[in-house]
């Protein structure tokens, strides 16, 4: 399986071809960032709606399958809150207009569902879980890296990565345009990597796992108790003080 981070709309026949291309000669199943296209009689509205998105090829150069991004970045992907905003004019107007997509479902490609999701999504565990709630059996983690420059964001961006890795008991494949391309197993080490802001390939070893955790069945439930127990025990302790 191949991975490739790039911004390019699904729509391009050039970049369709080239892609199609690589999958068909290295016969193998492919994962490509992209702009995904919804067009305007599809969506039911006045105009195209454009996803940030994973496009899945399979060894034949077909696009079978598309993951488009659920968490949307605020004033990167979107702008919140778009008629208060609007009165910033020139200031708003290189602000990205993505839907957001709707399904957390692994992509299938053959015997094996991937559960792809994009960019900065890996900081929030309780949706990264539902890929593997569904049935992935492996992560993998598409970045544009490239928006945090020479900042430590790559190296976060790595770290909540594998924690993904660890709470779920799955291997991640993580590729990157300018950060750190790994491959994580599910003990959250780094077994194979890159380095930064170099153009090469990473043959990266991983495996296929469909046994969950508890975490991935349950979510956050159990830290949630903890809080409320906590809180709680705060509360029962001024109450004691107080009634001194």
């Amino acid at each position: 399986m191949a991975g490739v981070a790039v911004a390019v709309y699904t729509s391009d026949p050039l970049f369709q071809n080239a892609v199609s291309e690589m999958a068909r000669r290295a016969q193998t199943w492919v994962v490509a960032g992209s702009i995904g296209v919804e067009p305007a009689m599809q969506s039911g509205g006045q105009e195209s709606r454009v996803f940030n998105s994973a496009a899945l090829l399979s060894p034949q150069g077909e696009w079978v399958g598309r993951y488009d991004k659920v968490h949307l970045v605020p004033f990167g992907e979107y702008l919140p809150f778009p008629r208060l905003f609007s009165l910033a004019g020139g200031l708003t107007k290189e602000i990205g207009e993505f839907a957001r997509g709707t399904s957390r479902s692994p992509l299938d490609a053959g015997s094996e569902r991937l559960g792809v999701f994009i960019c900065y999504e890996s900081v929030f565990p309780d949706e990264v879980r539902q890929f593997a709630a569904q049935g992935a059996q492996v992560f993998v983690n598409i970045s544009n890296d490239g928006w945090y420059g020479d900042s430590g964001a790559w190296k976060q961006h790595l770290q909540q990565t594998r924690m993904r890795a660890i709470e779920n008991n799955r291997w991640v494949l993580l590729t990157t345009n300018t950060g750190l391309t790994a491959s994580i197993d599910p003990w959250g080490k780094v077994v194979a990597q890159v380095p930064r802001k170099e153009r090469t390939v990473l043959i990266a070893p991983y495996a296929l796992v469909s046994s969950t955790t508890f975490y991935t069945r349950h979510g956050d439930w159990f830290a949630y108790l903890c809080a409320i127990i906590s809180v709680g025990a705060l509360g029962a302790r001024f109450l004691k003080i107080g009634s001194r």
